[in-house]
Formats: C-alpha cells, structure tokens, sequence
C-alpha cells in the first residue's frame, strides 16, 4: 500500500493571509497581516506590484507589515522588486514595520535600498476597571 500525501483541507492557522488595499489622494497602501511565505506570498505580490506598476496618478505606495508576525527571507525579495517597480515609474516606496519582520530587514541590509520605517503596533485601550463601592483613603 503506497503512502497518503493528501493536503490537509484546512489551511495551517499560522500560514494565513489577510490584506486589505487603501487608496487615497496619490497613495496606495497595502496592508498585511499574518504569515508571509512562499505558500501565501503570491496576492501579496500581486497586489503590491499592482499598486506599483498601475497607470495612474499614483505617488507613492506604502507596505504595511505591522501586523505581519512572520516574513520569510525569500519573501522579502517581492519587497525589492515593489521597491524597483516604483522606481521606475517615479513613485515612493515605503515599508512600515515592527518587531521581529523590522529586524529581519534589517539584518538583510533592505533598509540601505528601501525606506523602512520603524513604528509600533496600535495600542488598544484596556477597559477600565470597573468602579468599586470601597472608598481608598
């Protein structure tokens, strides 16, 4: 009996991709959340190579990884061809990124060919505490 290599029907909780595209006055910003490999690279790809390469009034084009919780290494190749696409036709690229994708682009020296900007994650507001009958004196 030869071996089972069906793909599971689910995907993996941690391989999933979420975007989401902003268009404003001259701007483009594509927003992205969760896991980026080679398995969930590919509308991301497309979507910022959209946005560079659009015949339109576009000035610059923004990369949101501040919610990605990984990038791979390989992955990170589409944000040097974004970068170019950009390049040439006269449009600014950026990147916004946080924690662990910030310092893997940094240690891949991107940050020396692209505007990587440091920032932070929006912090939620906690609840506040519920008001008690006790009086602190």
């Amino acid at each position: 009996m030869a071996p089972s290599f069906a793909r599971p029907t689910t995907p993996h909780p941690r391989r999933e991709l979420n975007l989401s595209v902003h268009r404003g006055t001259h701007a483009v910003t594509i927003t992205a959340s969760g896991h980026i490999d080679l398995a969930t690279e590919a509308p991301w790809h497309d979507h910022l190579m959209r946005a560079c390469t659009a015949a339109d009034d576009t000035t610059r084009v923004t990369a949101d990884l501040t919610a990605v919780t990984f990038l791979s290494w390989a992955s990170a190749a589409v944000l040097l061809r974004a970068h170019r696409a950009c390049h040439r036709r006269g449009r600014a690229f950026r990147v916004l990124a946080t924690g662990p994708v910030l310092t893997g682009l940094q240690l891949t020296r991107l940050h020396e060919e692209i505007t990587i900007i440091p920032t932070t994650r929006p912090v939620t507001r906690a609840p506040a505490p519920a008001a008690s009958g006790w009086l602190i004196a």
